[in-house]
C-alpha cells in the first residue's frame, strides 16, 4: 500500500491539468498514489486523466457525475489507500519536494498534520519548483487547538485551506466536505485540526496557488458567497459541543467580520437582494463590525467601496486611536 494518497479533484481545468499532474509526478518522495477525480468535466480532462493513468501505475482515475469540489474530494477520500492524505487543486502546482517535506514534518515530529507555506502566482507566471534546503527550514509544533487559534487570529502559522497539508488518514474518519457549498475548507479544516494532537507548521514554500481571472472573487456577487458564514457557524457549533468557550468566542468574532465584509461587498456591487435574510445587517452595523474586528487596511478598502468620502473620517479616527494608545502606554510605563 502507498504511504500517501494525493487527491486531485478535476473539473474544467484542461488548460492547467498537465502542469499540475506533472509537478506531482516529479516528486522526490515516490511512495504515493495519485487519485484523479474527474468530476464530470465537460472538456478533455477525463481523457487526459486516463492518458496519465495508462502511463503510470500509481495513478487511479475516478469518473463521476458532477458533485462539485467537495464531492470530488470525498470520493477520493473514500478510496484512498494511503496512511496519509493530501489535497492538491488541479489548477495549482507543488514543488518537487512537497511530499517529502510534509512527510518528514509528520514523521520526525510525531505529528498528525503537517503544513507548508503557499505562494500565489498569476497565469503565465512560472512558479518555483523547489523550496529552500531542509537545513534552512524551521518547524513550529502546535497543538490542534493552537493551530485553530492561529487560523482565526491570522498569525500565518497555519492556513484555513485544505490543500498544502498532509493529514494522518484517521483524522478524516467519517468527516467529509459539505456538498455543493463554497468555502468548504472553512467548515472542515478547523475541525480536523482541532482533533489533531500535534500540528507541524513548516516554514517552507512548497504549494503554489494559481490566481485565476475566472475565480469566485472575479464573478458577480451571489448569495452562495455567504456559505462562508454558514461554514463558521458549523465550527461554532462544534466548539460549543466540545465546551471550548474561548474558541466559540473567537469564531463568533470571525463570523461577524466575514458577515460584515460580505454585506459591504454585496452592497457595493448593488447586489442587496443576494444577501440571505439570516445574514442581513445594516450598513452601519457592517461598518462597525469591520472597524472593530478587521485590520485597518482591510477596513479602509471596504469602506472605500461603500463610503469613499468616509476614508478621511476614518483616517482621523485612526490618528486619535493611535494617540490614545501612546498615552495609555506612557501612563502604564510611569
Amino acid at each position: 500500500m502507498p504511504q500517501i494518497s494525493v487527491i486531485v479533484p478535476v473539473y474544467k481545468v484542461e488548460k492547467y491539468l498537465h502542469e499540475c499532474v506533472d509537478s506531482i509526478l516529479a516528486q522526490t518522495f515516490r511512495d504515493f498514489e495519485l487519485i484523479l477525480v474527474d468530476d464530470g468535466s465537460p472538456d478533455n480532462c477525463g481523457a487526459i486523466c486516463d492518458e496519465y493513468a495508462a502511463k503510470d501505475s500509481r495513478i487511479r482515475v475516478i469518473h463521476q457525475e458532477n458533485q462539485g469540489l467537495s464531492g470530488a474530494r470525498n470520493s477520493g477520500i473514500d478510496v484512498a489507500r494511503g496512511e496519509y492524505i493530501t489535497f492538491i487543486d488541479s489548477d495549482d502546482v507543488v514543488s518537487c519536494d512537497y511530499l517529502e517535506v510534509l512527510f518528514s514534518g509528520i514523521v520526525q515530529n510525531k505529528a498528525d498534520v503537517s503544513c507548508c507555506k503557499m505562494r500565489a502566482f498569476q497565469d503565465g507566471e512560472l512558479p518555483c519548483s523547489t523550496s529552500k534546503p531542509a537545513d534552512e527550514t524551521s518547524t513550529q509544533l502546535l497543538s490542534g487547538r493552537e493551530s485553530v487559534l492561529s487560523i482565526y487570529h491570522g498569525t500565518g502559522q497555519v492556513s484555513i485551506f485544505a490543500w498544502g497539508k498532509l493529514y494522518r488518514k484517521y483524522l478524516l474518519g467519517n468527516v467529509r466536505f459539505p456538498l455543493r457549498k463554497l468555502h468548504e475548507d472553512q467548515a472542515i479544516v478547523p475541525i480536523l485540526l482541532y482533533e489533531a494532537n500535534c500540528v507541524a507548521s513548516i516554514d517552507a514554500t512548497n504549494y503554489y496557488y494559481r490566481n485565476r481571472s475566472d475565480s469566485i472573487t472575479h464573478k458577480a456577487f451571489k448569495a452562495n458567497r455567504f456559505d462562508n458564514v454558514e461554514a463558521i457557524d458549523s465550527c461554532i457549533l462544534f466548539f460549543r459541543e466540545h465546551k471550548d468557550e474561548e474558541l466559540v468566542t473567537v469564531a463568533k468574532r470571525i463570523r461577524k467580520k466575514v458577515n460584515a465584509l460580505l454585506v459591504i461587498l454585496a452592497k457595493s456591487e448593488g447586489a442587496d437582494k443576494e444577501i440571505p435574510q439570516a445574514y442581513h445587517m445594516s450598513k452601519a452595523k457592517a461598518i462597525y463590525y469591520l472597524f472593530k474586528y478587521a485590520p485597518d487596511d482591510t477596513y479602509s478598502w471596504y469602506l472605500s467601496q461603500l463610503y469613499p468620502r468616509g476614508l478621511r473620517i476614518h483616517a482621523y479616527a485612526l490618528k486619535i486611536r493611535r494617540m490614545l494608545r501612546r498615552i495609555s502606554g506612557s501612563t502604564m510605563c510611569v
